[in-house]
């Protein structure tokens, strides 16, 4: 049996990798390097540069340090650089031991079951896409010069003084996030609302005060109506409910999300869903039943963990095996300052699956892990059904909780009850006793939190 993968990223090494377990021949075809956009250009060039800017942040708040810090932008990014090519020499170093031959090159649709690639040929018996997503433009801030997306903004050559990133989702938050840390001026324009507009409002309400507290400009229910280049800055007219606004920064960052790239073989005439995802079934097989798809080409949302899940549903499947992408809930993790975990339901997705909702809610400050480390603002929030004390979601703000959210998705992922939480014991003093301190309270018997 022969596989071909298209696409090197999460989704593609993973079921190539998962694939040779099982006796599966594969060759992966990639087009620029292995580990695709989150290992080369978002999830891991991000996480490190902010963990650079949290380093820099803590030292230059701290006390008990004599001297004022500076930031070393170039440093950063090129320690960020070291990061990023460890992290893909291990990836290539996994695929070749797995036995995985890897093509470089663009892959496009072959006659039959076959895929080109600058001429050579590559027959199979199955086919798994896993070609990614690409970043929604805007028609009135194309990029170029000043103005730059989320892959070209972690290799700036300068940190700029001022900022305007357009977008207040995860990707927002976090470069806002990331700015702020260093010192600049930071606008945060979000056309929604509230910011992180997808999770729970308490979240969101907790995320923009925080930034607000650090000196960002937030603004929500406005957008981009002109942009002009000036040279050394770029002027934005926002479009607001108070009216136009104008804001004015050294560079602007367009953040306003990711849709999934088929490519070529969009000309199999697999059948695409509305946002132009390849839609798949629980085996992840697509409508044509020897090509299967999994990560971002499959649609939201555009996880590395979900596309890592997927592939080996996807190559089991194809092994014989029985294997069923089908999670209760898939984490989300937002890297801003500070961080956000939610996994599983709000209380009003809750309410409309018509469950009964209720919610317990424990603030940071009641731990003591989270006082000791200068980390207490926030809070975590457990959302459970009324009736049978099933935990139904997860919410947190707060440095550090992102840690968490694998326990979070555990316990929704297996139906634990308040009770079953409750009877853990949690190591002290760390941040995840506030899963039993969220579970007595929801019991009505907190211990750190007072009862009022």
């Amino acid at each position: 049996m022969k596989l071909v993968v298209v696409g090197g990223g999460p989704a593609g090494y993973a079921a190539a990798i998962r694939a040779r377990h099982l006796g599966i021949d594969v060759v992966l075809v990639e087009a620029e390097h292995v580990g695709g956009e989150c290992t080369n250009h978002a999830c891991i060039p991000s996480k490190a540069l902010l963990h650079a800017a949290e380093v820099f942040r803590a030292a230059a708040s701290a006390p008990w340090l004599a001297g004022q810090p500076s930031f070393k932008w170039r440093e950063a990014v090129a320690w960020k650089d070291k990061v990023v090519e460890r992290l893909r020499r291990g990836i290539e170093f996994l695929l070749k031991s797995a036995g995985v031959e890897v093509v470089r090159g663009l892959a496009r649709p072959g006659p039959g079951k076959s895929v080109e690639v600058d001429g050579r040929r590559i027959e199979y018996d199955f086919l798994l896409l896993a070609t990614g997503s690409e970043p929604v433009e805007l028609r009135q801030l194309p990029r170029g010069g000043r103005v730059v997306g989320t892959r070209e903004v972690f290799s700036l050559e300068e940190a700029p003084a001022s900022v305007v990133v357009v977008g207040g989702g995860a990707a927002g938050v976090e470069a806002a996030s990331l700015f702020s840390m260093i010192g600049a001026d930071v606008h945060l324009v979000e056309v929604m609302d509230r910011l992180l507009p997808g999770l729970d409002p308490d979240v969101s309400r907790q995320v923009e005060r925080s930034l607000a507290g650090r000196g960002v400009k937030v603004h929500t229910s406005s957008e981009v109506a002109k942009a002009t280049d000036g040279g050394r800055s770029v002027r934005l007219k926002l479009s607001t409910r108070e009216g136009e606004k104008e804001v004015e920064a050294e560079l602007v960052v367009v953040a306003v999300g990711r849709r999934p790239r088929p490519g070529p073989f969009a000309s199999l005439g697999l059948e695409l869903d509305s946002r132009g995802a390849v839609k798949t079934d629980q085996s992840m097989r697509t409508s044509l039943p020897w090509v299967y798809a999994a990560g971002d080409v499959a649609g939201p949302p555009y996880y590395a963990h979900k596309a890592y899940a997927q592939a080996k549903v996807a190559v089991e499947n194809m092994a014989g095996l029985k294997s069923a992408y089908e999670p209760r809930a898939v984490p989300a993790v937002i890297f801003s300052d500070p961080e956000v975990v939610s996994v599983g339901l709000t209380e009003e997705e809750a309410a409309r699956r018509g469950y009964r909702p209720k919610s317990a809610r424990v603030p940071l400050s009641a731990i003591g892990r989270a006082v000791a480390t200068d980390s207490s603002e926030g809070f975590a929030k457990l959302v459970y059904d009324g009736e049978s004390r099933i935990v139904l979601g997860v919410h947190m703000v707060g440095r550090g909780v992102s840690e968490l959210a694998g326990e979070a998705a555990a316990l929704v992922e297996f139906y634990a009850t308040v009770d079953d939480l409750a009877l853990v014991v949690h190591p002290h003093p760390t941040l995840s006793e506030v899963f039993v301190e969220l579970a007595e309270a929801a019991l009505g018997k907190p211990t750190h939190v007072a009862k009022l």
